[in-house]
């Protein structure tokens, strides 16, 4: 067996719009010494056939099929394959930028007490239209700051990974399924360093995640991972953050994505998901309230902020 030097893991389900994309993405980096572990978690839709013809393709492609477990059930078989000193994560749904690969390996190399590494993010929308970039802390101190503060700490689907530190916590933990990124990275925290490279290495897809739906387990767990994070470090955890936690919040839809587009000076995108809300609920008072804190932010903004000038998506090649 001929080892790579990058294991990508990338656990699928229902993903047939954006899969092909995704992978093509990963096949057309800069640095070609990996293979990437798509586990199919039981997927209904057309996506066994897509990967079926890419893992025919492409000899990177490794398969792994299974009845639905579930995110956590899916990076756990991944992981259990994955023999590489480093560990890339990968949605079935993100474009990656093509040196990606190339600069997080560098960097990892060249800085050995760095755990994981992330990178900014373009986020996206389903149609591949930039809605704006995202950054995040870039040294460790100033991660874990942000994370005791419910701060994004890395972007999960653009983070590469030592191996050695999944083989040392035990890989990802069932019981923290959907905030699974976050346990990880207070985990990852307490033995080593994270980073954050300012670079935009990656796409990142905005739509309507099962996460969002389950959007109360998702806070109780959130809640009950910063308790811990707070307990071994011998604190508290702020009451502001407990009733940040504890409050409702909106699912993901044209309205977020309006809103995004527009505070980042994407206007003709904020104005296509505006009239993509009208469709649905024209008489919802959120869409008008949404209407108007755009076309506010528009009239008040676009003359000290034209449209910004963000990293393009690359154009991915498919296959006939």
């Amino acid at each position: 067996m001929i080892h790579k030097s990058i294991d990508v893991l990338m656990p699928i389900y229902n993903a047939e719009r954006h899969l092909e994309v995704a992978v093509r993405s990963i096949l057309q980096q800069t640095m070609t010494d990996f293979q990437i572990i798509c586990v199919n978690d039981g997927s209904t839709d057309g996506s066994a056939d897509i990967l079926a013809r890419l893992s025919g393709e492409d000899e990177r492609v490794t398969v792994i099929s299974q009845q639905n477990k579930g995110l956590v059930g899916a990076l756990n078989r991944g992981l259990a394959a994955c023999s590489a000193p480093f560990v890339a994560r990968m949605d079935a749904d993100d474009i990656a930028m093509p040196d990606r690969f190339e600069k997080q390996l560098a960097f990892l190399i060249e800085n050995p007490k760095i755990l994981a590494v992330g990178s900014s993010v373009l986020e996206i929308d389903s149609d591949d239209e930039p809605l704006g970039v995202e950054h995040f802390g870039i040294k460790h101190q100033e991660i874990e700051d942000g994370m005791m503060r419910m701060k994004t700490a890395i972007a999960h689907p653009a983070a590469m990974i030592r191996r050695a530190v999944f083989n040392r916590l035990g890989g990802y933990r069932p019981e923290f399924e959907f905030v699974e990124d976050l346990d990880l990275w207070f985990r990852i925290s307490e033995i080593g360093e994270l980073a954050n490279l300012p670079d935009v290495l990656l796409c990142y897809r905005q739509h309507a995640s099962v996460s969002w739906q389950l959007g109360r387990i998702r806070r109780r767990r959130i809640l009950e991972l910063l308790a811990q994070a707070y307990q071994r470090r011998g604190r508290s955890v702020p009451q502001y953050l407990i009733k940040r936690c504890e409050a409702t919040r909106s699912p993901a839809g044209p309205h977020k994505w309006a809103r995004k587009a527009s505070r980042n000076g994407q206007w003709r995108v904020a104005n296509k998901h505006l009239r993509q809300l009208w469709v649905a609920s024209p008489v919802s008072l959120l869409t008008w309230r949404m209407t108007l804190e755009t076309l506010l932010f528009s009239a008040t903004s676009q003359i000290a902020k034209p449209s910004q000038i963000l990293p393009p998506v690359p154009t991915i090649k498919r296959v006939a």
